[in-house]
């Protein structure tokens, strides 16, 4: 079933405003409401898919840090540094990777006053299960576009990543 996409009420609103304002540009604003339409349905499947491993977006970049450290350990500072995230975040975020059992603390090898963090043997099935069955999405998800459209898809994006300041100016 082919699903039609339709401004959500409050884009709507936005839309229909800005048909009466002669300066804007309105090619641009119903673009601009159809792509944030898209990424949020974008969004909101990537986080059932996670929410089916009781994991967030957070936790699996922790997951994935660890596994490309070598021997799958990083210290806590060094998980926050490479996330872009603070330590009282990170802490939060171990906290529940512990409590799943994803990840555990172990003496540094090298500073006793320390610890490392290490994926523990279930976050190595988890993503013998998991990584396997979400590329499979992405790859059915972006299948309706042909190789050289996701080429052209890529490269529009990068040029809208560009101009993203503007939205933040005031």
């Amino acid at each position: 079933m082919e699903r039609t996409i339709r401004l959500l009420p409050r884009q709507q609103v936005l839309f229909d405003l800005a048909h009466h304002m002669p300066e804007v540009d309105i090619t641009s604003v119903g673009t601009y409401l159809l792509f944030s339409w898209v990424a949020r349905d974008v969004f909101a499947a990537q986080q059932a898919f996670y929410d089916r491993f009781e994991l967030s977006e957070g936790k699996l970049v922790v997951l994935l840090l660890l596994h490309q450290a070598p021997h799958y350990r990083l210290t806590p500072s060094a998980l926050a540094e490479a996330a872009g995230v603070t330590r009282g975040t990170i802490t939060g975020l171990l906290s529940g990777l512990e409590r799943s059992e994803l990840v555990k603390r172990t003496e540094h090898p090298e500073d006793g006053r320390m610890h490392s963090i290490e994926l523990t043997r279930q976050a190595l099935d988890l993503f013998e299960q998991m990584l396997p069955e979400r590329f499979k999405h992405i790859g059915e998800f972006m299948s309706s576009l042909t190789e050289e459209e996701q080429h052209q898809l890529r490269a529009l994006l990068e040029k809208m990543n560009r101009g993203l300041p503007a939205l933040s100016t005031s």
